[in-house]
């Protein structure tokens, strides 16, 4: 009789001791997840800061640049839509970016949007006509300061049957690029237009 109840006693200490280390587990499981998850995130971050700094410059062929560095420079976050994401300065009239396909790939292509100018409106608008208006020369001159730096300067606003551009031209290259012209406003009912000009360029394959 005392051998039975020895062996209950015994055997409901073996019982609690498996619970007790079955719980001590998960938390051991789910430190080791998060140990694991922590190791990756680390080890991007240590690839990607192997890499250049960002040149910001939208005509050159830098691509495999580090996505840190343009997000510790202080960046606006703008979804291209379908998991692409532009980290785009946030001040000054021409604004390059770098696009990712979510935050662990590299930069899959780069760009700029430069605010053209501003068009306050009266009565009906007719889209078409806004992107033929013609560019002020003080606009030209303003677009041409920000270009200097790369080589390039304005050339002409030219529409075609597939969109209205401004072209701009390296005359030491002899290359001529083309500037979407978009418009934009802030609501249907603004009639204040603001005119946007946006380079995209993909990394080369």
């Amino acid at each position: 009789m005392q051998n039975k109840v020895l062996a209950i006693a015994v055997g409901f200490q073996v019982f609690v001791l498996c619970k007790s280390a079955q719980r001590l587990a998960k938390p051991l499981s789910n430190i080791k997840k998060k140990m694991k998850k922590g190791l990756v995130i680390f080890i991007l971050i240590l690839l990607n800061s192997c890499k250049p700094s960002p040149t910001y410059n939208s005509f050159d062929n830098k691509f495999d640049i580090s996505i840190r560095n343009v997000i510790n420079d202080g960046c606006d976050t703008i979804s291209a839509g379908c998991g692409y994401i532009n980290l785009q300065q946030k001040n000054g009239r021409l604004r390059n970016y770098y696009q990712i396909f979510g935050f662990n790939s590299g930069v899959v292509a780069k760009g700029f949007v430069y605010f053209l100018d501003t068009l306050k409106l009266k009565g009906k608008i007719d889209t078409k006509k806004l992107h033929l208006i013609e560019i002020k020369d003080k606009d030209i001159i303003d677009l041409n300061h920000h270009l200097k730096q790369y080589g390039y300067k304005y050339s002409r606003q030219v529409e075609y049957e597939y969109g209205n551009f401004v072209e701009i031209r390296n005359e030491n290259l002899k290359e001529t690029l083309r500037l979407n012209l978009s418009l934009n406003r802030s609501n249907e009912k603004d009639s204040i237009i603001y005119r946007e000009l946006d380079y995209f360029i993909g990394k080369p394959k």
